[in-house]
C-alpha cells in the first residue's frame, strides 16, 4: 500500500520537522561558528606569521575550502539518500559535523605546533565540509516531504534553523569575547566548539526517531526510486539543475551581509569585535522568523513573487548597505545588517519548497545538494576571501556591491525561468529500480 502524507499540523509532521530542524541547528551551528571564528580570531590562532589583512585572507580561505568539497559531499550522500532514503543520510551527516567541530576545539594553534596546526585545520575544515554538503538538503526533504500542504511553511524550518544557528554561535562567541582578551586567545575560544558534543547526543537521538518521509516511501513502493540520480538529473533535467543554481546566488549573500560584515566593521572599522557579533545575533534572530514568514507566504501568492522580489531588493540595497556601514554608528550598523539579511531570507525562506516543486521525487535529494552545493563551492566558500580581496584592491567597498547586485540579477532570472511540477508530483526516469 502506498503510503499517503499526512495532513499538516499532524503530529507526524511536526515530529518530522523537529527533528529536521533540531539537527540543522546543530550543524549549521558548527559550520556558522567557524566562518564567525574565520573572521573575528582564526588569523591570530593559526596565520600569525602574516599582517592582518593577509591573516583573514588565509583564514578565509581555510573557510572556503570546506564549501569547496561540499558538492562532492553533496553528490555522495544526495544519491545515497535518494537510493536508500532521508533518514540515514541525515544521521551520518550530522555525526560526521558534531565530531568535526569539537576536533577544532581541541586543535593546538600555531604558537603550540607550528605550520602542523593550519594543516589539521584544514583537514577538519574539509571533513566539515564533506558532511554539511549534504545535510542541509535532506533537513528540507524531511520536513516539506511529510506534509501534503503547506510545504512552503514546513521546509522554511530548516532555513529558519540557519538562522538561529547563527544566533546561538555568534552568541555563544560574543559571550566568550567579554572575557579578558589573553584568556580568551589561550582557551575560551575553544569551549564554543567543544559544545557542539554536547547537543550532538540528543540531537541523533532526535532524528532517529522520525520516520522515512511519506514521498520517498511512495516513490520506492511504486518502483520510482533510481540506481543514477546523478546521471538522471544531469542527462534529463539539465534545465532544472541550472535554475536550482541559480536560484542559490542571493541566499549565500548572507556571506556579505553577516560574515564579510564582521570583518569589515572590525578591520576597516576599527569597531570592536562586540559592534559585529552583536549585529549578527539581531540578524540572525529577525531572519529566523522572518525565513518561516517568506516560507509561509510562498504558500499564499507563490515562491516565485516572493523571491523576485527579494532578490531585486538585495541588488537594489548593495550600495546603500555599505554607505550605512560606513557612518561607524553601531545603531546604523545594526539596522544595515538587519535590512539586508531580510532581504536575501525572502529568497532562502522560499527556496525549499521552491525546490521540492522544481525536482522529481526520485532525483530530489539529489538534485537539491548538487545546485545547492556547486553554487556554494563557487560563490558562496570564497564569497568572503573574494570580498576581502576586492576590498584591498579598490580601499573601498564598491566593487563588493557590484557583486552582489550581479548576484540578486542571477536568482531573479533563475526564479523566473524556473520550470515548476506539482509539488507532489512523481516522474518516471530511464532507470528505475
Amino acid at each position: 500500500m502506498v503510503q499517503e502524507n499526512p495532513p499538516p499540523g499532524s503530529a507526524i509532521v511536526w515530529r518530522a520537522v523537529i527533528a529536521a530542524t533540531a539537527g540543522t541547528v546543530i550543524e549549521w551551528y558548527d559550520f556558522i561558528l567557524y566562518g564567525a571564528a574565520s573572521a573575528l580570531i582564526f588569523s591570530k590562532l593559526f596565520f600569525p606569521q602574516f599582517d592582518p589583512l593577509a591573516g583573514t585572507l588565509a583564514s578565509f580561505a581555510t573557510f572556503a575550502l570546506g564549501y569547496a568539497v561540499r558538492p562532492i559531499g553533496g553528490i555522495f550522500f544526495g544519491r545515497l539518500g535518494d537510493r536508500i532514503g532521508r533518514k540515514p543520510v541525515l544521521l551520518i551527516t550530522l555525526l560526521l559535523m558534531g565530531l568535526a567541530t569539537a576536533a577544532i576545539g581541541l586543535l593546538p594553534s600555531y604558537g603550540q605546533i607550528g605550520i602542523w596546526a593550519p594543516i589539521l585545520l584544514l583537514v577538519i575544515r574539509v571533513l566539515q565540509g564533506f558532511g554539511a554538503g549534504a545535510e542541509y538538503g535532506g533537513a528540507v526533504l524531511v520536513s516539506g516531504e511529510s506534509a501534503a500542504a503547506r510545504r512552503g511553511l514546513f521546509a522554511a524550518f530548516p532555513a529558519a534553523a540557519v538562522d538561529f544557528s547563527f544566533v546561538l554561535a555568534t552568541g555563544v562567541l560574543l559571550l566568550f569575547t567579554l572575557m579578558p582578551n589573553d584568556q580568551f586567545l589561550s582557551w575560551g575560544w575553544r569551549i564554543p566548539f567543544l559544545l557542539s558534543l554536547v547537543v550532538l547526543i540528543p540531537g541523533m537521538f532526535i532524528r532517529a526517531k522520525v520516520a522515512e518521509t511519506a514521498d520517498f516511501v511512495k516513490a520506492k513502493a511504486t518502483r520510482q526510486v533510481t540506481r543514477t540520480p546523478v546521471r538522471d538529473l544531469i542527462r534529463n533535467h539539465p534545465g532544472r539543475l541550472l535554475a536550482g543554481m541559480g536560484i542559490n546566488f542571493v541566499p549565500n549573500l548572507s556571506y556579505v551581509f553577516q560574515i564579510f560584515a564582521f570583518a569589515y566593521v572590525t578591520q576597516k572599522l576599527h569597531l570592536p569585535t562586540s559592534t559585529a557579533l552583536i549585529g549578527g545575533v539581531l540578524s540572525g534572530i529577525f531572519g529566523s522568523v522572518a525565513a518561516l514568514y517568506f516560507g509561509a507566504l510562498s504558500d499564499r501568492i507563490g515562491a516565485k513573487a516572493v523571491m523576485i522580489g527579494g532578490a531585486l531588493f538585495c541588488a537594489l540595497f548593495a550600495f546603500p548597505f555599505f554607505m550605512l556601514l560606513d557612518t561607524g554608528n553601531p545603531l546604523i550598523i545594526w539596522a544595515a545588517v538587519i535590512i539586508g539579511h531580510l532581504g536575501e531570507r525572502a529568497v532562502f525562506g522560499s527556496q525549499p519548497g521552491f525546490y521540492i516543486q522544481l525536482f522529481p521525487v526520485q532525483i530530489r535529494y539529489t538534485g537539491i545538494a548538487v545546485a545547492r552545493e556547486i553554487t556554494g563551492a563557487v560563490i558562496a566558500g570564497p564569497l568572503p576571501l573574494v570580498a576581502t580581496a576586492l576590498l584591498a584592491w579598490a580601499h573601498a567597498p564598491w566593487p563588493v556591491s557590484l557583486l552582489v547586485i550581479f548576484y540578486g540579477l542571477v536568482t531573479a532570472l533563475a526564479v523566473y525561468k524556473a520550470p515548476l511540477n506539482n509539488p507532489a508530483q512523481i516522474e518516471t526516469t530511464d532507470s528505475p529500480v
